[in-house]
């Protein structure tokens, strides 16, 4: 996530528990995002989460949905560059990724709370990006001659596991200090984006059968 995905502060009420909903997301985890506080970080009665969503569950799942939506539009912009500058386009797609993922982890791990607990994946999240990661998989292919589907599948999701592991679990690579700076990070997402965009190996060339 970034900075768009976060709704602006509005006087509207509705709004203001969204926006105030993502900020206690972010602060104390989806576990912990409490009613009593999403209305206080709002400034509005608690009675008004039941008023304009009619429970917490809902008004979180429409802040979940709402910085998902943000984050679509951000990837579209960069799909669409796709064709014309493979290598920049995509680097600057992970790159984003991984810099919102570093940035709102806590959003993160909500986005995917029922996956990592429940193994479900029937959520918002892995339904709406689905489609994102077809589309990326398409247009690697069509950046790189000769690269078959599943080939081009399995470069798309190695890609993005290299983005979103390190972001979800980056105490576990802090040790490396690898990615600790902005240029660090610039560079891994653009050596990604120059691995995924490889030139595809040629087949193996059968050898002849031996002469007894």
């Amino acid at each position: 996530m970034n900075d768009r995905d976060r709704p602006a502060q509005a006087e509207d009420p509705r709004q203001r528990l969204v926006a105030a909903a993502i900020d206690q997301i972010e602060k104390h985890g989806v576990g912990q995002a409490t009613v009593r506080r999403i209305a206080a970080a709002a400034e509005v009665n608690i009675a008004a989460v039941n008023y304009y969503f009619r429970s917490k569950e809902a008004l979180l799942a429409a802040a979940l949905e709402g910085t998902i939506r943000h984050m679509l539009a951000d990837s579209e912009e960069f799909l669409a560059r796709m064709p014309d500058d493979p290598e920049d386009a995509l680097s600057g797609l992970l790159g984003y990724y991984l810099e919102g993922s570093l940035r709102y982890p806590n959003v993160g791990r909500a986005h995917l709370h029922d996956a990592f607990h429940a193994d479900d994946y029937t959520g918002a999240f892995p339904t709406l990006f689905a489609p994102v990661m077809v589309r990326l998989r398409d247009l690697v292919r069509a950046a790189v001659p000769g690269l078959e589907e599943r080939a081009a599948a399995r470069r798309v999701v190695a890609a993005l596991s290299a983005v979103f592991f390190p972001a979800f679990f980056s105490g576990l690579y802090a040790g490396l200090n690898a990615l600790g700076s902005p240029a660090d990070r610039l560079a891994y997402v653009r050596e990604l984006a120059r691995q995924t965009l490889a030139p595809s190996a040629p087949p193996p060339r059968s050898r002849p059968p031996k002469r007894g």
